[in-house]
């Protein structure tokens, strides 16, 4: 019996580690419990060097690049990064500004989620509407020991190796003894995405076009991005005015307030109803923050309480296991992506972390396959070995970003506040350092710049 995988979850990381281990010939089988052609998109992400580190890893060639033609435009990071605004549109820091901050590019979370999964599905190798229901450890401690997956369906599945990819809400995390993901205590998060024809492109002021807008004050946050895929549309699109992929050019808006904030009413209403909740909520801020919530009328709104991960202790797994229940803690039952470090979105770090961990992931899951014989699986102790060397990688580098992120405190800067004008003003000095230190290196060190984001170059 060959060495197999079981993911489950086909978001963004489950279907990169798919392809990659389809790509190096290990039999895995990922389970997404949304339907084929769901319409959960999700919203937008901004992928950066560590999201490239994972699908160079983990893709074809060909595949990848397909991939890179579908994002928005890069250059450098002068129009992508974001800009720091206080309520009355007064601008108190733009990231563009810093070579430092790092390049990084747009696109649909649900679009890229579809390029990942395409090859699997054309393979078998993806199946939707498939949720799983619990596993259980067969033979533990054997030379014959494996795991078993109970699905949504009634059948089950067999592997080496069971892979929790299944996001913020992960059941693999809760099996599996960690139970790590929560609630975040004060904030609700209303969001959504609107697509971005021309006709409605044009109406936009010059302030929303640019850098995406992020403002924290009086305990609410927001943030505005547009996202213009590349002009692959040809001199004709050009000539009648498409500057744009409009298919696929959308905007997202959100807003974070506390949970006494909103109305408990709020899921009742009509959707213009909870447009003018969202009006009301920022009654006295500038004139281009409605201008925002007008155009994006009509977009389902998206109204839930974010969950983050509180980071494990190192020998969590020693500290779940039990006799009676070998399933808690086992080393044949591994976690990626939200499903172990969930975050909040105000750095975009979520989903590159996520596509990280299967470019570190893959190389542990190929080693471990070529020790299998055919004949007896890989121990127990191997298994051990692998993950705890995968998560002493991961979980320092992921939960760094989970603080940097914010913790559970979805609004940590208040722009009305003196404090919080010192502290990105001191932050603007950081950064100005860092870029000074970098073309000093530049000038005088030995080392040459590594350019980490050369696909962007493509765009």
């Amino acid at each position: 019996m060959p060495f197999r995988v079981v993911v489950i979850g086909g978001g963004l990381a489950g279907n990169l580690l798919g392809c990659g281990l389809m790509k190096e010939s290990v039999d895995v089988k990922v389970y997404e419990r949304a339907e084929l052609h769901s319409t959960r998109e999700g919203l937008q992400i901004r992928l950066t060097s560590p999201a490239l580190a994972g699908m160079r890893a983990c893709l074809e060639t060909n595949h990848m690049l397909s991939i890179i033609k579908k994002f928005g435009p890069a250059t450098e990071a002068k129009a992508e990064a974001p800009r720091i605004l206080h309520k009355d549109w007064t601008q108190l820091m733009d990231l563009s500004r810093f070579p430092a901050y790092g390049k990084n590019a747009p696109i649909t979370r649900g679009l890229l989620r579809d390029c990942l999964a395409e090859p699997l599905y054309e393979a078998g190798k993806l199946q939707y509407d498939t949720a799983m229901e619990r596993y259980e450890i067969l033979n533990p401690g054997s030379i014959d020991e494996r795991v078993r997956v109970w699905l949504s369906d009634g059948s089950y599945d067999d592997c080496d190796v069971l892979i929790g990819a299944d996001g913020g809400y992960s059941k693999v995390n809760k099996l599996v003894g960690l139970a790590s993901l929560d609630y975040i205590p004060r904030h609700v998060t209303l969001a959504a995405k609107y697509s971005l024809p021309v006709k409605r492109f044009a109406t936009m002021s010059k302030e929303l076009v640019g850098g995406p807008v992020m403002c924290w004050a009086e305990n609410r946050h927001v943030f505005f991005g547009v996202h213009l895929p590349n002009r692959n549309i040809g001199e004709a699109g050009k000539k009648a005015g498409r500057e744009y992929d409009e298919d696929e050019a959308s905007c997202m808006l959100s807003l974070a307030v506390t949970k006494e904030m909103l109305l408990n009413d709020i899921h009742e209403r009509s959707l213009d109803g909870q447009y003018d909740l969202f009006a009301e909520a920022i009654k006295d801020w500038a004139a281009p923050f409605h201008e925002m919530i007008d155009l994006m009328r009509g977009a389902p709104l998206h109204i839930y309480v974010p969950r983050v991960a509180k980071r494990p202790a190192k020998n969590w797994r020693q500290n779940v296991r039990t006799e009676d229940k070998p399933e808690l803690g086992h080393p044949r039952i591994w976690l990626m992506g939200d499903a172990i470090h969930a975050m909040l979105p105000p750095r975009g770090q979520g989903g590159n972390q996520a596509m990280f961990d299967a470019g570190k992931m893959l190389p542990f899951l190929t080693g471990l396959a070529s020790q299998h014989s055919g004949k007896d699986s890989v121990s127990t102790e191997e298994m051990a070995k692998a993950v705890i060397q995968y998560e002493s990688e991961m979980i320092p580098r992921a939960f760094d970003w989970v603080r940097k992120s914010g913790g559970d405190n979805f609004i940590p800067l208040n722009t009305s506040e003196v404090s919080s004008r010192v502290f990105l003003f001191l932050a603007g000095q950081w950064l100005n350092l860092l870029t000074l230190f970098s073309k000093f290196q530049g000038l005088f060190g030995r080392t040459t710049a590594v350019d980490d984001t050369p696909e962007f170059n493509m765009i």
